[in-house]
């Protein structure tokens, strides 16, 4: 390389800058005053007197988050293109989260002292973000600027502090208690966790298969039913027996899917042409899963009236030979979506084809178009006749429209409760509305 393309090379490169962090830094999204008791006034029969709101916990420590980052800042071409790079590793110690205890412990309900705040473990994130701003068109009259965002991260449970070294987190519904996810060493955070469905019973041979020892074994039926119409039939789901025990119960659950996405990302543009200006921002991740938890109850149209338009897709059975007997041997399905099973004849067998699995497991990704901004700022020559500096009409559309696989209202679930081992899972969440503004700027 002689020396004019050295020349040629500076001109280029507008800004070079390396960037290497280190830091620790504690958690106060937590209650004040967590390590003891606070009192609050209650009434009893004798007059005003004093109950404790929460469980106290003189161990609790502070949580500690250390992270590291190493940095690039990039600008080149008379700074019409700049790109950032960051990569980090963070490590947090003394988790601080609400223990894990039981409805009984008394933390539910009138009169309720909420459980203690606990130091449950630790974990880390590592990851990167890349920024890309550029300068497309810059004239008088046009000009079209461009940013893009990338991250991903990965997350990692480095110990907890309980005794089996897992951590699950239940729904309730009515009666049912459910584990909906499982945090373990090892793991990413809030794992789905369930049965699953590995096919349907179509017809007679999918109860029994050959086996790797080409020795023809029974399918493993949910515990406690067997093969009939009030038990296991054709239309019903056939679920992994994971430890191969030769029947399915709370043995087989296992971990099913992850709602933590692949990577995220955002694209905006903004243009302008003279006094107009449009702005479009679109947002999305990609690799998640979300749990459509709704889809167990308001599919089931044994146990429900209000359903969702899906159960109408129920397997509906008949004979293969009309004349002949009502044996598994005998039906077969004739009509219905393939993912669906049939409407059972018992609560039992209703109940065992809806136990939460993967089969309420949706692809989570999404690709948002975020925002869209349009305005036009009045002549300065015409406005100052009203003695105004600046006036700007402008409209705003937030949430347009969302291109995603998710049946559910919105795939951007967020935590329930704002607990994040449950993020992911659509209880019947809310779905971000569609705004549209219509504003003015006046500057006098």
């Amino acid at each position: 390389m002689d020396a004019s393309e050295l020349f040629n090379f500076a001109t280029v490169l507008n800004n070079l800058k390396v960037r290497l962090g280190y830091g620790a830094v504690g958690n106060q999204s937590v209650p004040n005053y967590a390590f003891t008791s606070i009192y609050a006034a209650s009434p009893t029969p004798f007059g005003a007197g004093l109950l404790a709101s929460n469980t106290a916990n003189p161990d609790l420590q502070w949580e500690t988050t250390y992270s590291s980052n190493l940095g690039v800042d990039l600008n080149m071409f008379n700074n019409r293109i700049e790109f950032i790079a960051d990569v980090y590793y963070k490590k947090t110690k003394d988790l601080l989260l609400l223990a894990p205890y039981p409805d009984y412990s008394g933390t539910t309900g009138v009169g309720a002292t909420s459980a203690p705040y606990v130091n449950i473990g630790s974990l880390e994130n590592k990851g990167l973000e890349l920024t890309l701003n550029t300068v497309n068109i810059d004239n008088e009259n046009f000009s079209w600027r461009t940013n893009l965002v990338f991250t991903l991260n990965r997350n990692k449970v480095l110990g907890l502090a309980t005794e089996t070294g897992i951590l699950n987190r239940t729904l309730q519904q009515g009666s049912d208690i459910t584990i909906v996810t499982r945090t373990a060493v090892g793991k990413p955070i809030g794992q789905f966790y369930g049965y699953k469905v590995i096919g349907r019973f179509e017809d007679a041979t999918d109860f029994y298969y050959r086996n790797e020892n080409d020795q023809i074994t029974p399918t493993a039926l949910p515990e406690g039913l067997a093969i009939g119409e009030n038990g296991v039939w054709i239309g019903d789901y056939i679920f992994e027996d994971v430890n191969s025990d030769g029947v399915i119960n709370e043995q087989d659950r296992d971990y099913i899917g992850n709602p933590l996405p692949d990577f995220s990302y955002g694209i905006g543009n903004t243009f302008s042409y003279k006094n107009f200006d449009l702005n479009v921002q679109l947002s999305g991740i990609y690799g998640n899963e979300v749990v459509n938890y709704q889809r167990r109850f308001l599919e089931n149209p044994r146990e429900n009236t209000n359903l969702l338009h899906t159960a109408l897709g129920y397997a509906q059975l008949g004979l293969i030979n009309p004349d002949g007997p009502t044996d598994y041997r005998n039906v077969e399905i004739i009509a219905g979506d393939k993912y669906m099973p049939r409407i059972a004849a018992s609560s039992a067998a209703s109940t065992s084809n809806f136990r939460y699995s993967n089969r309420f497991l949706e692809d989570g990704s999404y690709l948002r178009i975020q925002n869209i901004s349009f305005g036009y700022n009045f002549p300065r020559e015409l406005i100052e006749r009203f003695g105004l500096l600046n006036l700007k009409i402008y409209t705003n559309l937030q949430n347009v429209y969302t291109f995603t696989k998710y049946s559910g209202y919105d795939p951007e679930i967020g935590s329930l409760n704002q607990d994040a081992l449950l993020t992911g899972i659509d209880n019947g969440r809310y779905p971000s509305p569609r705004i549209y503004t219509l504003g003015l700027n006046v500057k006098f």
